[in-house]
């Protein structure tokens, strides 16, 4: 079979089911802050009003000592941007085919992202937190002024159900994105500077408006539950294929949720490849539907509503970013012995990750990670010779995580080192080439 499958996709009505809407709802809107943060802002100020209502202030439910204000300024340091995406079935949410309100009630943070952009501007590392982590979770407010009691070991994605108090309504993201807020604060002993909150009923739409994403499926497809029937090669996905693709798990690799994550960061690699694609400073009224589109999907903290405080941000910062320097990290975890259904952060790796943040450093050597580009990367310790790269590279990037990545410069080096976590960094030349002749083949040419 050819690499190149321009048949229309097999598929069958999509069951959204509870988990891969919302994820691939957070992987378009992080495509899209991206994506806004590298072109010109010819556009920005016509959004400013759009943006301005869905500004959501949590400043009610800070807690004595424990919630840190969001800055009003990120000018000349470093910025870190929280993203979450909920499973909420309020409203239009709840007409999408993943049950509605009655049948999955509450609010969680099914899907969360930490944004680290770094204060020179030339690095993005982005880290997403399984939901299933077991973490200590702080007292939180209540709409009503109530507080919840502080639990430990708890699922991560209930944080957002303790702050909104078990409600689902748009009055309810306030507290519960303040909870979650301040329990990744915790975690990762980190100030959040900002944030956003995906609602992911408009995401279908914008993909739409993006026209569609080109993807390199590597092998064939059969998913009853998320209903994917695709076949190996490059397909053009549309909003729907691309949603089940991302919530498919059971029927690729090793079935779980880690190793869907590092899927999803593939796919929002392919994204941001297809974003800048495109001629939107001559096709100005494209990238208006499709910021309007990804406008409508989020709510985000009051500095990132104000033109003034951000623009400098979105639209300066990923004109000095190089793909490469984009790098999606999952946080390391590991199985506990006494629950084979949850994960806790594997230590020192986590820790180590962290630091690396929190210091506005490079991400610590051998630390696995996807770039902007695709390729699959492990961290090389700058110390060490570069094995010689492979003779002949494969079309398909090699089974094992690997890469080059971080700066060699002995004075950004990370002291920190999670080779425990990977095998080694020898595959990181034939991965590399690898993602170059994919993104050269997919889309084809001719399209």
């Amino acid at each position: 079979m050819s690499n190149v499958n321009l048949r229309p996709i097999q598929h069958s009505a999509v069951n959204y089911g509870r988990f891969g809407l919302v994820r691939y709802a957070l992987a378009v809107v992080m495509a899209g802050v991206l994506f806004v943060a590298s072109t010109g802002g010819f556009l920005y100020a016509n959004l400013i009003t759009q943006f301005a209502n869905r500004v959501v202030n949590i400043d009610a439910y800070s807690i004595d000592g424990q919630t840190k204000a969001t800055p009003d300024s990120f000018d000349g340091r470093a910025v870190n941007i929280l993203v979450v995406g909920t499973d909420s079935r309020s409203g239009a949410s709840g007409e999408l085919g993943a049950g509605d309100e009655d049948e999955v009630p509450g609010l969680r943070n099914d899907s969360t992202m930490v944004i680290h952009v770094s204060a020179d501007r030339s690095r993005v590392q982005i880290v997403s937190i399984p939901r299933d982590t077991l973490v200590d979770i702080p007292a939180c407010k209540h709409r009503d002024g109530t507080i919840s009691e502080p639990t430990s070991d708890d699922m991560f994605n209930n944080a957002m159900v303790y702050g909104a108090n078990g409600g689902d309504a748009p009055e309810d993201v306030g507290p519960g994105i303040a909870c979650v807020k301040s329990t990744v604060e915790k975690l990762s002993d980190m100030t959040i500077d900002a944030f956003m909150v995906v609602d992911f009923a408009g995401f279908v739409r914008m993909i739409d408006a993006l026209g569609g994403v080109w993807f390199n499926i590597p092998e064939r497809i059969d998913d009853d539950s998320a209903q994917l029937y695709i076949d190996a090669g490059c397909w053009k996905l549309s909003g729907t294929h691309a949603l089940a693709y991302m919530r498919s798990r059971k029927a690729q690799g090793d079935g779980s949720d880690i190793s869907r994550i590092g899927r999803q960061q593939q796919l929002i690699s392919a994204m941001l490849r297809e974003l800048q694609a495109k001629d939107y400073v001559t096709d100005s009224g494209a990238l208006l539907t499709f910021l309007q589109a990804a406008i409508q999907a989020v709510n985000v903290s009051p500095n990132l509503g104000d033109a003034s405080a951000d623009a400098s941000l979105l639209i300066n910062v990923l004109q000095k970013v190089d793909r490469s320097n984009i790098q999606f990290v999952t946080m390391p975890v590991a199985e506990p012995s006494w629950d084979p259904n949850r994960r806790i952060p594997s230590e020192p790796m986590a820790r180590n990750v962290w630091n690396a943040l929190k210091n506005d450093q490079a991400l610590p050597v051998g630390t696995t990670y996807t770039d902007g580009n695709g390729a699959q990367l492990v961290v090389p310790d700058p110390t060490v010779a570069t094995a010689p790269p492979a003779p002949t590279p494969s079309t398909t990037p090699s089974a094992t995580p690997s890469a080059t990545a971080g700066p060699s410069d002995d004075s950004n080096a990370n002291p920190a080192d999670n080779t425990e976590q990977s095998a080694s960094v020898e595959n990181n030349a034939a991965n590399e080439a690898a993602a170059q002749q994919n993104a050269a083949t997919c889309p084809p040419k001719d399209k």
